[in-house]
């Protein structure tokens, strides 16, 4: 709509000179640093004929809008004072713009943020009818005018691409919100999971807010994107209504979510950012969706008031939260209250770069819905978010890199060596052999006297120090095992202690001695705690067929692994053979291109398979010691219990005396607890070690699978490219003409390309499940 000089100069003084003060210091500062922190707003009109010059003043240049509804005559000659102008203020105001337009003024910046790790949100307002759902597709058949997703989705892709240093990961979800329940548009056309009731839930620190349960797709291209989009839009609830031909009667949210990280390796951060469409509902009012052109009502059925009425529902809690936190003094936001306010969390108050696309019917007959999406609007102006990295740390690259760290400062340290004359240090764990030497040494240096004593330690690092100390520790408990045994033996012998040091056991606990006393019994099924065999850890493993490798062991060949390989018929298969068969070509890439990193992988297995083993191993010592414990404290408890009574027997009162059998227990009592932590700490680390394995086995394996997905790829392409080009290749009539409207497209337009593929794919999906689809409306809205 044109307007001459003097009416924009009206309006523009008329704008001018109602600005409220909550809107001046709104939008005081439209370019500057503020509005980084404030939700954008745009105001997009939807174009037409009936055009209401006499009460909307639009002024594209200052971003004003002014709504002068006038003054109606009371029939009874009431003065009516209610407010009939309205003057409105916003970032940007778009009438009658393309939607190029529309996505490079605001939209771009956005998309941008997300590319470069900010999350963002596209969001799309205003009554039914006004070109919410347009601005957001557009006109899914023609690709000059598509809308903001199609256009995001290009730009998304196009930057992945031009960033090689940098490995993005792109994951799609597609959802809408109906009746107040979550629906999935990713799901197969028949699945009867889609109506699943899925749960919204928040991640400190990572995703943020998401909802638990939706499908998530890997996509690695445009026009794989495009097609989840059209799919899910095929799937979404619409209905007919006096003002709306194809009116949706739910909220949809296409999120698309990045993960990049380096591809060097050498940072573990990982920067995850999302990108939330959402094409929300529009406003309703059932005395204009649901009456003829006279005024008469005509029949609709009690669905689409229910829907009207839930849609309604959940736009009042979203205008009630955007009240809430525009609000200068703290307070509760009921984000919960419905589901579109508990997913639209990050966007409204929390770490997102929102922008909201007010669309505004510019007609006489929606004065009163305009006036009601323009006062959100300003409104959504005032809401402060925050916009900055969400990072990460990627464990199994941590992982690597400290494994580099310790390999280099272990080289550091040996060259330090070598230049020090210290060439005995060694920084490898210790042997059998070389534990026994240091027992030994150790042995002769309690054995000794004062004087020979200092003699006989030297000390080259502090792990020699460690692995002493440890040894006199394992001599200690010996020694303390050895009183143990001796004093039972001495009290069960009449006070001389037989067989000792000879290696006879000690006799049962609990055996009729020479003086006819009991001492307490030991369970004659399983050895005492003090004579347990060595855990399993510490013996070989094998595993069925050949030995296995331990972590800290040489690792299997590449040439032995060649040779196992060589008399096998997938040595002898060429490209031809296994471009067609995905499983023997996986065979073939883990023997050749990928063997480093299928060996890589079988050895993570194997640390993880061993941790596991470790984690049994200190369990059942841990449960060994466990139920030594409760022997020990029942035998005490006992023992006690027969002293007392001796004590009351006898009439004495000395029983805080303790004698040779209960003390025996207490020292076994201490022991057994002792060996309970030592298990338990053993089991800690052990289950610490596995967790560590499988992360890197999860991760290997993710590697090897990617990397094979490219081979994969690139067999396929050169299998196609030679299949085109034979001379025996022929088409018929329909290829023909895709070939040739393929060609006229990239002519045209070579970004064109990917729209137009995810166009053709919309139709043929929605003429193939044109059974499916009606289903799928019919059961959701009844």
């Amino acid at each position: 709509m044109r307007y001459s000089a003097a009416e924009r100069q009206a309006g523009t003084l008329r704008a001018a000179g109602n600005l409220d003060r909550g809107t001046q210091k709104a939008a005081q500062k439209p370019n500057g640093e503020s509005m980084g922190k404030t939700i954008k707003v745009c105001v997009r009109t939807r174009p037409t004929a009936q055009f209401a010059a006499g009460h909307i003043a639009i002024d594209a240049d200052r971003n004003a809008i002014t709504i002068d509804k006038g003054h109606e005559a009371s029939p009874d000659g009431v003065c009516n004072n209610a407010q009939s102008r309205f003057d409105f203020r916003f970032h940007h105001v778009l009438h009658n713009a393309s939607q190029d337009t529309v996505y490079e003024t605001l939209a771009r910046d956005v998309v941008q943020d997300v590319v470069d790790g900010i999350n963002g949100t596209i969001m799309t307002y205003g009554q039914t009818g006004s070109g919410k759902t347009f601005t957001m597709l557009g006109d899914m058949n023609n690709y000059v005018h598509r809308g903001v997703a199609p256009r995001a989705l290009a730009h998304v892709f196009a930057d992945v691409a031009a960033r090689i240093e940098t490995q993005y990961t792109v994951v799609c979800t597609y959802m809408e919100i109906y009746n107040e329940r979550i629906f999935d548009l990713l799901k197969a056309l028949g699945d009867e999971d889609a109506r699943n009731d899925y749960q919204i839930v928040e991640e400190k620190g990572g995703r943020g807010v998401f909802v638990r349960g939706l499908t998530e797709v890997e996509v690695a291209s445009e026009a794989e994107a495009l097609n989840l989009l059209y799919s899910g839009q095929l799937a979404r609830t619409t209905a007919q209504h006096k003002l709306n031909r194809n009116s949706n009667r739910s909220h949809s949210i296409f999120t698309v979510t990045l993960r990049q990280q380096s591809r060097s390796g050498v940072s573990e951060k990982v920067v995850t950012s999302k990108l939330n469409l959402v094409d929300l509902a529009g406003s309703e009012r059932l005395k204009k969706t649901m009456e003829g052109a006279d005024g008469t009502a005509y029949d609709v059925d009690a669905t689409m008031k229910k829907e009207s009425m839930y849609i309604n529902q959940s736009l009042t809690y979203l205008e009630q939260c955007v009240v809430g936190l525009s609000k200068r003094a703290p307070q509760h936001v009921a984000y919960r209250q419905t589901k579109l306010t508990g997913v639209l969390k990050d966007s409204l108050g929390g770490n997102c770069a929102t922008l909201l696309f007010a669309c505004m019917w510019a007609e006489s007959a929606h004065l009163e819905e305009t006036v009601s999406t323009l006062r959100l609007a300003q409104r959504m102006m005032r809401v402060q978010n925050t916009a900055e990295k969400v990072q990460t740390t990627d464990p199994a690259r941590l992982a690597r890199k400290q494994e580099r760290l310790i390999r280099d400062l272990r080289q550091e340290l040996l060259m330090h060596d070598a230049l020090a004359d210290r060439s005995g240090v060694k920084y490898d764990p210790y042997t059998p052999e070389e534990q026994a030497i240091i027992a030994a040494q150790c042995r002769r240096y309690a054995d000794a006297d004062e004087a020979r004593a200092a003699d006989l330690l030297e000390f080259d690092s502090v792990r020699q120090m460690r692995e002493m100390c440890a040894q006199f520790k394992k001599l200690l408990r010996d020694a303390e095992a050895k009183a143990v045994r001796a004093r039972t033996a001495m009290t069960s012998a009449g006070g001389v202690p037989t067989g000792l040091f000879a290696g006879d056991e000690p006799p049962p606990i609990g055996a009729p001695c020479a003086a006819g006393a009991s001492l307490v019994r030991v369970r004659p099924a399983r050895r005492s705690f003090l004579q347990r065999p060595p855990p399993r850890s510490a013996r070989p493993r094998r595993s069925r067929g050949r030995a296995r490798f331990h972590a800290g062991a040489e690792s299997p060949s590449v040439d032995a692994f060649s040779a196992e390989l060589a008399g096998s018929p997938l040595s002898k298969m060429g490209d031809g053979d296994i471009v067609n068969d995905r499983s023997r070509a996986f065979e073939h890439y883990k023997r050749q291109a990928g063997r480093a990193t299928h060996e890589k992988l079988q050895r993570a297995k194997r640390a993880r398979s061993d941790a596991k083993s470790q984690i049994r191993d200190a369990a059942a010592r841990a449960d060994a010691a466990k139920r030594d414990i409760a022997d020990v404290d029942e035998r005490l408890e006992e023992t006690r219990r027969r002293r007392r009574e001796k004590i009351r027997a006898a009439g004495r009162d000395d029983d805080d005396v303790v004698d040779d059998e209960e003390f025996v227990l207490m020292r076994a009592g201490r022991d057994a607890k002792r060996d309970y932590r030592d298990a338990h700490g053993a089991w800690l680390a052990a289950r610490r070690d596995h967790a560590a394995a499988a992360l890197d086995v999860d991760a290997t394996k993710a590697q090897l699978v990617d990397d094979f997905q490219q081979f994969f790829a690139q067999l396929q392409r050169r299998a196609g490219l030679a299949e085109e080009a034979g001379p025996g290749d022929k088409l018929d009539d329909q290829e023909a003409f895709d070939k040739l409207e393929m060609e006229r497209v990239a002519a045209q337009d070579p970004d064109a390309l990917a729209f137009f593929r995810a166009q053709k794919t919309r139709r043929a999906t929605a003429t193939q499940n044109r059974s499916h689809l009606r289903q799928l409306h019919r059961n959701k809205r009844t």
